[in-house]
């Protein structure tokens, strides 16, 4: 017989996903909490946390994080907007991941497809800009 998860244990201990615990209990979070104030459009921010949570779901994320992918080139955005920074779960929007490698992911949509490069421009290598995770941005 299987044992009944405990009710009191902390969320933080709950794996998920296939992630390390703290991410797990970020993304749920995430999930969960309304849009920023600064976002003006909120369906453009509910189609970052659907994607952010495909990743997730999807396995993915757990794939990009064991090719040593980081979680803030996954669910990472620029501390003002994602001008500065955008990870994998910003850039989607909406689109289809088809390949994910130790350098890039590729993802169809209506343009076709199109290529993310970890690290490219505006994917955190600016040395002025360091990128804040999703669950972070505009608390």
């Amino acid at each position: 017989m299987m044992a009944q998860p405990d009710p009191e244990a902390p969320v933080e201990a709950v794996e998920a996903f296939g992630l390390p615990a703290h991410l797990s209990a970020d993304l749920r979070r995430l999930e969960r909490l309304p849009a920023p104030r600064a976002i003006q459009r909120v369906e453009n921010w509910r189609e970052v946390v659907a994607d952010a949570m495909r990743l997730a779901r999807g396995g993915w994320a757990a794939s990009a994080l064991a090719l040593g992918w980081t979680a803030a080139d996954l669910f990472g955005v620029g501390s003002r907007d994602s001008w500065d920074c955008e990870g994998l779960a910003v850039w989607l929007r909406g689109r289809s991941l088809l390949l994910i490698d130790e350098h890039r992911a590729v993802a169809e949509g209506g343009a076709g497809r199109e290529a993310f490069v970890r690290g490219g421009m505006g994917h955190g290598t600016h040395p002025t800009v360091t990128p804040i995770m999703l669950w972070e941005f505009g608390r």
